[in-house]
């Protein structure tokens, strides 16, 4: 499995320390925040059958309709890598993928408040770039692939604890149902590789409201 960056935790551990510093009388009654949700991406596709469990990261801007209602613009980062056996023809060869996903998204949350507490379901839908490649050991050659846009939807739940006004945490869990990837091959022989993302997404969440 791919590992993410050391700087990423910098990042999240700054913007906890700079919402702090902010005045919390500016974020008391705005209904716009932002949460950063890492996590991780459970492929659950019999097209992914073989590979394993990956980083699962998101950017959230949202908007507070309704002390019941929110919705989100989303845009993230997810990955899983693993390998299969490819029978052809006249060949049989030992398929590396790594795949690399980015999805952007819009969410609506049904939220039920109970003291600092939040408990939400979630829905939504969006646009999931699909990005290879797929190396095959086969004699001395790579072949790598495109990419590929489908889209997807979820549904899901989670809870938030309001430690501020301005500053609330939480987790968050939902299952992906996309549309079949297709991606071509790039170079040597002309082939396909065919696959769905269905999977279960769950996260932490860290959202500043401003």
């Amino acid at each position: 499995m791919k590992r993410f960056p050391i700087g990423i935790k910098s990042i999240f551990m700054a913007v906890l320390v700079l919402s702090f510093l902010i005045p919390m009388k500016g974020f008391a009654q705005s209904p716009f925040y932002i949460a950063f949700k890492p996590g991780i991406y459970f492929p659950q596709s019999s097209g992914l059958d073989r590979s394993d469990t990956g980083f699962s990261g998101e950017i959230a801007f949202g908007y507070r309709f309704h002390r019941n209602i929110a919705a989100e613009f989303g845009i993230g980062y997810f990955n899983t890598e693993g390998e299969a056996t490819v029978v052809g023809p006249t060949y049989v060869v030992r398929e590396k993928f790594d795949i690399d996903v980015v999805p952007i998204t819009f969410t609506l949350k049904a939220i039920l408040p109970y003291k600092k507490w939040e408990f939400f379901g979630l829905g939504g839908a969006g646009v999931y770039i699909a990005y290879g490649p797929y190396d095959y050991d086969h004699d001395d050659y790579d072949y790598d692939y495109d990419s590929d846009a489908v889209l997807g939807a979820y549904l899901g739940g989670g809870i938030h604890y309001n430690i501020t006004p301005m500053i609330f945490v939480g987790v968050e869990g939902k299952y992906l149902w996309t549309d079949r990837v297709k991606l071509d091959e790039v170079f040597g022989i002309p082939s396909e590789a065919k696959f769905k993302m269905d999977g279960i997404i769950a996260t932490a969440v860290i959202g500043i409201r401003f």
